[in-house]
């Protein structure tokens, strides 16, 4: 069983290599990411909404 030291450092190690950034420096969320960020949008915009 992995201790929670090197389950911490595995973590660090994938965030590190996944890269939001592409080779300009833009932002670029994965797909997946990019639905989630549009249906917090949508939640958070719902109430605010103008008549």
């Amino acid at each position: 069983m992995k201790t929670r030291a090197k389950q911490r450092a595995n973590r660090k190690l994938k965030l590190v290599m996944l890269d939001r950034r592409d080779i300009c420096g833009v932002k670029d969320p994965t797909p997946h990411e990019a639905v989630k960020e549009m249906i917090e949008e949508m939640r958070n915009n719902k109430g605010r909404r103008a008549g």
